[in-house]
């Protein structure tokens, strides 16, 4: 291993302290950091001369560091795919950045010495197609894609593998991957799930109906929605407001499981159970009868 590249909140306030230290640390082990220019500028530390995108491809780690958005941020640089991801929480725990502060310099030296596990998460590709069946963008998300309209209920046909599914009447529909069952989708009310399975969620955004259910589709399948309502338009948003579109009336998107995954350096010190139980209180305020 020769370089480790950087990805970096800039607003955290620990943020210029623990880039310094860190690449200090890595050029004393004999390990290039590569900090982009312009987080650099930022932060007052020395640059490596390249830009973010630059720095992904040419690094055999990348340090993210900040919290779960800036993993999710990171997400969407172009080849990401290709490096394995040592996530790092500058703050309280995340469900996707789970190393903390204190676990960094080891995390790091277990790294170097081949001692750590990759944990493979699932991405969602989604595209979108108009009337003549032409696809005209596409996109990737680790967490979700939310179809949805602010100002009004909308009509939306799902199809799962080209079957007609559930109508919803909703303000939106959220598609998500096992990741992502922890974030939006479990605000809606959506079912946590394992991030190792193969599923995808389709969770409704307050739907018209007390016969709508949360459904979970096998990973492998191809979940279609199509407006049926008649208005201007509706919002595709991905992985938050990390990338948005505006899909007009007569379209429609298709989601499935991608052909690549995130790769995530995991944590040795705890599990994804351990990080449920003490993000969300699971269990806490109950009793033990006797």
């Amino acid at each position: 291993m020769k370089t480790v590249g950087f990805f970096v909140n800039t607003s955290k306030s620990k943020a210029a302290e623990v880039v310094h230290e860190t690449s200090e640390w890595l050029r004393k082990n004999g390990i290039q950091p590569l900090i982009p220019d312009e987080t650099a500028a930022v932060l007052n530390v020395p640059g490596s001369g390249y830009d973010q995108n630059e720095v992904v491809a040419q690094s055999d780690v990348l340090l993210v560091l900040g919290g779960d958005g800036t993993l999710l941020s990171a997400a969407h640089t172009p080849l990401i795919e290709n490096v394995p991801i040592l996530a790092v929480n500058i703050g309280h725990l995340g469900f996707l950045t789970e190393v903390s502060l204190d676990e960094l310099c080891p995390a790091l030296t277990n790294i170097f010495n081949g001692d750590y596990e990759i944990d493979q998460r699932m991405i969602l590709e989604v595209v979108s197609v108009d009337k003549d069946n032409r696809e005209y963008s596409s996109s990737f998300a680790l967490n979700e894609v939310v179809v949805r309209h602010y100002t009004r209920l909308i009509e939306l046909d799902t199809y799962i593998d080209g079957e007609p599914f559930i109508t919803y009447n909703a303000d939106g529909l959220i598609i998500a991957t096992p990741s992502g069952s922890t974030g939006y989708s479990l605000s809606c009310g959506g079912t946590i799930v394992e991030p190792h399975l193969n599923a995808i969620l389709l969770t409704p955004i307050a739907p018209h109906s007390l016969t709508v259910r949360n459904f979970i589709a096998h990973g492998d399948s191809e979940i279609t929605v199509s407006m049926r309502s008649d208005y201007s338009s509706v919002s595709l948003f991905v992985d938050g407001l990390r990338e948005t579109h505006c899909l007009s009336p007569d379209c429609l998107i298709r989601v499935r499981k991608a052909k690549k995954t995130i790769k995530l350096i995991r944590s040795q010190h705890r599990s994804y159970y351990e990080v449920l139980r003490a993000k969300l209180m699971l269990g806490e305020g109950t009793k033990r009868r006797t």
